[in-house]
């Protein structure tokens, strides 16, 4: 009798193994059939979303910025004389910081506050020849972006426990470089400036909670910047920008 029960209580063992064997290989082939003690097949168990935290946060983004700045010149200098205008796509990579603070309400809308840091390498340089009074001129362009700055508020609206969708409005302002020369032989005239142009900016993003307290944001900012001048030159310039962006959650 003794042996009966350890044999039984063996071969009920190596079944119960089997079944739990059977079951793992299932599921992990991602062809899960559960059953009940009835023998009912049950469905697979959903897996869990990771929530997106409201409260204080930091973050580093990476992008590509494309400026676009129109330039309009008049320059004279002796017998020179240049005017013209043109258009300078000034693109390059962008990188930089930002800290803020998000809060849920109703448990669909969201609200943030944020401030930011950006250096930016975007810079397109031209030349170009025309003839004025019968000489050949020669002309050359230069626009760039250094750093920027700025301060921002985030409404949104909640897609799902961890997806985001917001609106980024603030006010930036960018420290830009705009240089135009001009040359016939031995005589040649110049305008350059540095300034900070500051401006509105608005667009339209997309944050995704990825792990425990780490979520990742992609978003695209139009800037209008204010348009700046020296001398007998000036630029108006614009800025499309596109990040990526890495958050964590202190919450």
């Amino acid at each position: 009798m003794k042996k009966y029960s350890q044999l039984s209580l063996f071969s009920a063992g190596v079944s119960v193994a089997a079944l739990l064997l059977a079951s793992t290989a299932g599921f992990a082939a991602g062809n899960y059939k559960g059953e009940n003690y009835k023998g009912e097949a049950m469905a697979a168990p959903c897996p869990v979303e990771k929530p997106l935290k409201d409260g204080f946060y930091v973050g580093a983004q990476v992008g590509y910025d494309s400026y676009r700045a129109a330039e309009s010149y008049n320059l004279a200098s002796g017998t020179l004389a240049a005017n013209g205008s043109n258009t300078i796509n000034a693109t390059g990579w962008v990188g930089g910081l930002f800290a803020g603070y998000g809060q849920y309400f109703q448990d669909a809308y969201y609200l943030a506050g944020e401030i930011l840091i950006n250096t930016s390498g975007a810079s397109q340089s031209n030349n170009g020849t025309f003839t004025s009074a019968g000489t050949s001129v020669t002309t050359n362009n230069k626009f760039s972006a250094n750093t920027s700055y700025g301060v921002r508020v985030l409404p949104g609206i909640k897609l799902n426990n961890s997806a985001l969708l917001y609106i980024p409005l603030g006010y930036m302002s960018a420290s830009l470089k705009g240089t135009q020369t001009a040359a016939s032989g031995a005589v040649s005239a110049s305008g350059s400036k540095s300034q900070y142009s500051g401006a509105f900016v608005y667009g339209i993003g997309i944050e995704t909670a990825i792990y425990e307290n780490f979520s990742l944001r992609g978003e695209y900012t139009h800037t209008n910047n204010n348009s700046f001048s020296t001398g007998g030159v000036k630029w108006t310039p614009y800025d499309n920008q596109f990040m990526l962006g890495l958050l964590y959650h202190f919450a």
